[in-house]
């Protein structure tokens, strides 16, 4: 009730706010400032499926479980920060599906515009589905509830347990987060991540005693599992070279949600206050999300093994409620079942304002209602982010089998569309069409891919690497042979977002000064990504060294990346970055 009463009294605050503008409600009136930035992407990036997921990996994959993710995460957080980050802040958009008209010219990019809007909003049902039936696997062994008989206008209906879950945490949901807007979205994660991260740090000391002792658990997971289970550095039997190829390529060009740092990553940047506020943000966002709201889980997933075959357990995503309902001790359970409502809400409030934000900036206010009164935008938004949280929960009645589904959300449906998070900022030749060709072959052929045809049960690398070759050879072979876009427009576009790369044609085409200030926006950017990537995978590294018990890797691990990331801040220092803020 503390939870549920907490968020209401903060949705009627920031709906005074949010209710001002669309500007307001969808982008905070581009005022965020880079801690609430990185709180709120860390704790969307969490979810209800976050102290499942990571539990889940860490005990089918051992240590190493969570480098399927966690690989392409070291990759792109930074890349993002250094350039997405701020080409997306520079742009000034309200979605993202407006960058479609700024990119591209013409007609085309108007009618694409809006298939383009449709299709981000099926993306963010489908990964508000994926977060609501995971929180559904972490409450089941804990709550054990009974089926319930309804009667609804003569007919009788049983209510089962899992339904009643994912009704219940929605309908919590829907009490502040319509109301609120994007600002109330963002302030509402910060005490909502450090309520998930409290509550299960809170479980593991008493987890582990209860459980024998950490040395105890070790050697009862050694016995079970094998040595293996402990490896502290990819390549494994797990982790092939060939795997980390793969997902090396995908951090490169991913960004996430689902390319180029689009979606909620991008919702952000735009609402910052400026290109410092979005940079900064990101790369808080980085640590917090690769380890501060990772590694608790470790513990979690090694006392799952320890304790559990992992034949006897038939989905592996129920083991940390299995742990929670067998170590917690009252009042502690209370607080856990709140944190992971508290990261479920976390993940819905953005992906719902987000979701709303295309079908009223692309849609509604474009071709259905034009010049219309702000207050009368900002109602309508209310009732669209309504009704697409009610098509999330109701296809998350359909998804089952969440070990397949977090590779699928995370990998396999974003695998064709990659190329473009490169090829619309860095060449100028990328036109409407090959735009179009990667966007909309991406969910359709990926699902095919990994259900249809099977590929969910061979190695990931195969599905991706699949995807993602088809997708470059087809969005450049679709590109070379049609025509390329209006010279203005490129101009227009090259001088607003200032990207590096093969823009030659069209750089020729401006003054030497509007060059040199492309070239100073983008100074020092790929020394700064080498830095920060590596520096991010070398504490991995150095992270599950120590878990391991490897303490000569961990230590060197951590010492070279303390270097690499003192060099980055320096680097940041110099070109001004901190006095920005």
């Amino acid at each position: 009730p503390e939870e549920v009463a907490f968020h209401r009294s903060s949705g009627l605050y920031f709906s005074r706010r949010a209710g001002r503008s669309m500007e307001s409600y969808f982008l905070g009136s581009r005022k965020l400032p880079w801690w609430v930035l990185g709180f709120s992407s860390a704790a969307s990036a969490s979810g209800a499926g976050a102290a499942p997921a990571f539990t889940m990996l860490v005990f089918t994959g051992g240590l190493l479980g969570n480098y399927v993710w966690w690989i392409p995460w070291i990759v792109w957080t930074p890349i993002v920060a250094i350039f997405w980050a701020r080409f997306w802040r520079r742009l000034g958009l309200t979605t993202t599906a407006e960058f479609i008209e700024v990119r591209y010219g013409g007609r085309g990019a108007a009618v694409y515009r809006v298939i383009y809007a449709i299709y981000m909003v099926v993306f963010a049902v489908l990964m508000m589905a994926y977060t609501t039936s995971f929180i559904r696997e972490a409450f089941t062994p804990i709550l054990h509830l009974d089926p319930i008989g309804l009667n609804v206008a003569g007919a009788h209906f049983t209510l089962a347990a899992d339904h009643q879950i994912i009704l219940g945490c929605g309908l919590v949901v829907v009490i502040y987060v319509t109301a609120a807007g994007l600002l109330g979205a963002v302030y509402s994660d910060v005490p909502q991540f450090i309520i998930f991260m409290a509550g299960n740090l809170l479980l593991i000391p008493i987890m582990l005693s209860r459980a024998g002792g950490l040395s105890s658990v070790y050697h009862q997971v050694e016995a079970t599992r094998g040595s293996s289970f402990f490896d502290g550095l990819p390549p494994s039997p797990e982790i092939p070279g060939i795997l980390i190829l793969a997902l090396v390529i995908q951090g490169l060009f991913s960004g996430t949600a689902p390319t180029a740092g689009e979606g909620v990553n991008a919702q952000r940047f735009l609402a910052a206050k400026n290109e410092a506020h979005a940079q900064l943000g990101q790369i808080f966002n980085a640590v917090l999300s690769l380890f501060v709201r990772t590694l608790p889980f470790f513990f979690f997933g090694i006392v799952g093994a320890a304790l559990y075959p992992a034949s006897s357990v038939e989905e592996p995503a129920l083991i940390w409620g299995m742990l929670v309902d067998r170590f917690s001790i009252p009042g502690l359970t209370g607080i856990l079942v709140a944190a992971e409502l508290a990261a479920y809400m976390a993940a819905i409030d953005t992906g719902v304002n987000w979701g709303a934000s295309y079908l009223m900036n692309d849609i509604y206010c474009r071709y259905l209602r034009r010049n219309a009164p702000e207050r009368h935008y900002v109602a309508v938004s209310r009732w669209l982010s309504v009704a697409i949280f009610v098509i999330a929960v109701f296809t998350a009645f359909f998804i089952e089998g969440m070990r397949d589904w977090f590779l699928f959300i995370n990998s396999v449906m974003i695998s064709f569309m990659l190329p473009l998070s490169w090829l619309r900022f860095f060449w100028w030749r990328l036109n409407i069409y090959g735009e179009a060709v990667g966007v909309l072959g991406s969910l359709p052929l990926g699902f095919v891919v990994w259900f249809v045809l099977g590929f969910k049960d061979q190695p990931l690398w195969q599905a991706f690497l699949l995807l993602f070759g088809l997708g470059m050879a087809l969005i450049i072979l679709t590109t070379l042979l049609t025509p390329p876009e209006s010279r203005e427009t490129l101009r227009n576009f090259y001088l607003r977002c200032k990207p590096p790369g093969l823009w030659s044609p069209i750089a020729a085409e401006v003054s030497e000064e509007q060059r040199r200030q492309v070239a100073r926006a983008n100074r020092g950017g790929l020394t700064e990504c080498v830095l920060s990537v590596g520096g991010l995978g070398l504490a991995s590294v150095a992270a599950t060294g120590f878990f391991a018990g490897q303490w000569a890797l961990g230590l060197t691990a951590l010492t070279a990346s303390s270097l690499l990331m003192a060099l980055t801040v320096m680097r940041w220092q110099k070109r001004g970055l901190f006095s920005e803020l």
